[in-house]
């Protein structure tokens, strides 16, 4: 498995991982709401319904009996390509509007999947997504094998 960090911006983090895995399975782990909820990490609830204009909703269990929330819209859907407006609530809310882009590409022994999440309001913040993504593409790979 390849996995690299590419240089982030203060406002932007771009991560991509490729996975031994026809790409078909790929997205499906992304697009099928019972296979993201298998590897996406702690969820209180999920509303994930992906097309294009449709909205989805993550609640999660924070710290001290806290809840947050990412909610968005789908922006794209394409045989290659996700993207999602990403807006935090509740213990989430510092992360303000931004948005993420995962970009489904066939390669020789499998599928790169490339990450962006832009327009993060600080370096922090860009930190901690960071955080969450790698941990999210970790268990995406566990559960593609």
């Amino acid at each position: 498995m390849k996995f690299s960090l590419n240089p982030a911006t203060e406002s932007a983090l771009y991560l991509t991982r490729t996975y031994p895995t026809p790409k078909d399975k790929v997205m499906k782990a992304w697009m099928d709401p019972a296979a993201l909820q298998k590897w996406w990490g702690p969820m209180a609830a999920v509303d994930w319904t992906p097309k294009i204009g449709g909205t989805f909703r993550f609640d999660y269990p924070l710290v001290a009996g806290d809840k947050g929330a990412v909610v968005g819209e789908f922006r794209d859907i394409s045989e290659d390509m996700l993207v999602l407006s990403w807006v935090g609530e509740g213990g989430k809310k510092g992360l303000g509007g931004t948005l993420v882009t995962v970009e489904f590409r066939k390669v020789p022994k499998g599928t790169e999947l490339a990450l962006t999440h832009e327009l993060l309001p600080t370096g922090a913040a860009r930190d901690v997504q960071r955080t969450e993504w790698l941990g999210r593409l970790e268990r995406l790979t566990q559960a593609l094998t």
